[in-house]
């Protein structure tokens, strides 16, 4: 130990595919509860598997027999048609990439007599300026919901959506942005640089694209040479909750006068600060650890 002196989205299913008569599954109390809104959103999670060469359309999977007859293999773990139902929507082949079939959201709706499941689906394809695969394609997905009364009436709704790359193909590669600024594809046009990019943050500090501007670095509180001299590893966060969640980052310390630390010192990240009379000695413990030494009643430089 030592002390020394250092300075630092209807249409309606006519056509839709259901497999399987399995008996009516019927709703839960809590399900029940539910069907007195006019519109009741269901659990759609993705399942991953894929039919191949896959027929445009919407299919509705109800046993495991015909999802076995549909996909040509066993369902995956934790998938069990006594509580879930199957849904396959697929936009059929296709003569590139850049397609995408979706099931964003599934929803039941109307009166407690006149149940319908609502299917929303999405079609997303490449707008006349993208770069796709050229490459034949099969956009389909597959998700699981909640199993359902066997009665209830089904309907889709869809929507098209197009991909926008641009107004011309390739437009940053004739472009010609100015200092300072770059070139955005998407909107066909220069705009000022990202703000991190042409920066360099002090020591301690790094750059957050989110506030265009240097915080301070993230930090382990129990690690004193993790923040550099002068600074000090503390919680960002103001806890109103317990356990308190922790941000720490490296901040610069604050200003402490000999009255405030006398001879018994204080540690600020790698730095021991104590005072001998009315004389501040400022001492940089690095590469060891600035720490309390309980024998000498006294924060010191330890190794």
């Amino acid at each position: 130990m030592f002390r020394s002196i250092v300075a630092a989205s209807l249409l309606s299913l006519s056509s839709l595919v259901a497999f399987g008569c399995a008996p009516d599954s019927g709703i839960d109390e809590s399900e029940a509860a539910e069907d007195d809104e006019s519109a009741l959103s269901l659990s759609v999670q993705v399942v991953n598997v894929t039919k191949s060469n896959a027929a445009p359309g919407l299919t509705i999977i109800k046993k495991k027999a015909d999802y076995v007859a549909f996909f040509g293999q066993q369902p995956p773990a934790g998938l069990s048609f006594n509580s879930s139902w199957v849904l396959h929507y697929s936009m059929g082949g296709q003569n590139s990439g850049g397609y995408a079939a979706g099931i964003p959201a599934v929803e039941r709706e109307g009166t407690p007599g006149n149940k319908r499941l609502v299917v929303h689906t999405t079609d997303t394809s490449p707008g006349p300026n993208c770069f796709v695969t050229l490459a034949l394609t099969n956009p389909q997905i597959t998700v699981k919901i909640p199993k359902q009364n066997n009665n209830v009436g089904l309907d889709q709704t869809n929507e098209s959506i197009v991909t926008d790359c641009g107004t011309v193909q390739n437009w940053c590669a004739s472009a010609l942005c100015g200092p300072g600024m770059q070139c955005n594809e998407f909107e066909d046009a220069c705009e000022e640089e990202a703000f991190c990019p042409k920066v360099k943050c002090a020591n301690g500090y790094q750059c957050s694209e989110d506030l265009n501007q240097c915080i301070g670095r993230i930090c382990d509180p129990e690690n004193s040479n993790d923040c550099p001299a002068s600074f000090v590893c503390e919680n960002q966060i103001a806890c109103i909750t317990t356990p308190c969640p922790t941000e720490f980052r490296c901040e610069p310390a604050p200003e402490v006068t000999c009255d405030q630390i006398g001879w018994e010192g204080i540690c600020q990240g790698p730095t021991l600060k104590y005072c001998n009379g009315d004389a501040m000695v400022v001492q940089s413990c690095a590469p060891g650890q600035c720490e309390w030494v309980e024998s000498s009643a006294y924060y010191d430089c330890v190794n």
